[in-house]
């Protein structure tokens, strides 16, 4: 018996899902590095601005379009600013991304090649990666000095939840006798 066309589409989803959590992962382990670009270019942004209206004859609408940069800016950084604890947070939270990543993908692969324990495995890796979701969400949501990004986590570990929810469904709702193994048939 071949494998069925839900365990391919669901693999084909896990092992995708897998790959961009690795890469949401990656970017987690290096949010330091990334805030701290961002807040040069923001820095660079405002001199370069505020050495050009030095420069020229300042008028006054061109104050006014200084101000509202200056004030545009000023509210990027305290929009993108994240406390240590945030910050130290999802570093470790990236680590443990990346191992819920290899299970994704780990289990779509063996679903898609219709071994005997990739049902419990798929299972498994939809189950760890709900809970880890859950606690991230509620670790980051719990810093009231975060900012919007822990504040957004949130909601982005919530749409992965929904997904999870759905693979997990289709799983259980699927016909799953081609995974049970009674006796050894060649594909």
């Amino acid at each position: 018996m071949k494998t069925p066309t839900w365990a391919i589409v669901v693999g084909i989803f896990l092992m995708l899902f897998g790959g961009c959590s690795v890469t949401k992962s990656i970017q987690a382990i290096n949010v330091s590095d990334i805030l701290e670009i961002q807040s040069q270019m923001m820095e660079k942004m405002s001199q370069s601005s505020l050495g050009e209206s030095t420069d020229s004859l300042a008028v006054s609408s061109s104050d006014k379009q200084l101000e509202a940069f200056r004030g545009m800016a000023a509210g990027m950084q305290e929009m993108f600013k994240m406390s240590e604890f945030t910050k130290i947070w999802t570093i470790r939270f990236g680590y443990l991304g990346i191992l819920v990543a290899i299970a994704y993908v780990l289990s779509g692969i063996f679903l898609m090649l219709k071994k005997p324990f990739s049902i419990k495995l798929a299972y498994g890796a939809l189950i760890f990666s709900i809970v880890f979701s859950a606690i991230q969400s509620i670790v980051l949501a719990s810093d009231s000095t975060g900012g919007w990004i822990s504040k957004s986590a949130g909601f982005g570990n919530s749409f992965g939840i929904i997904l999870d929810l759905i693979l997990l469904v289709v799983i259980v709702a699927m016909d799953k006798s081609a995974f049970e193994f009674g006796e050894e048939v060649s594909v």
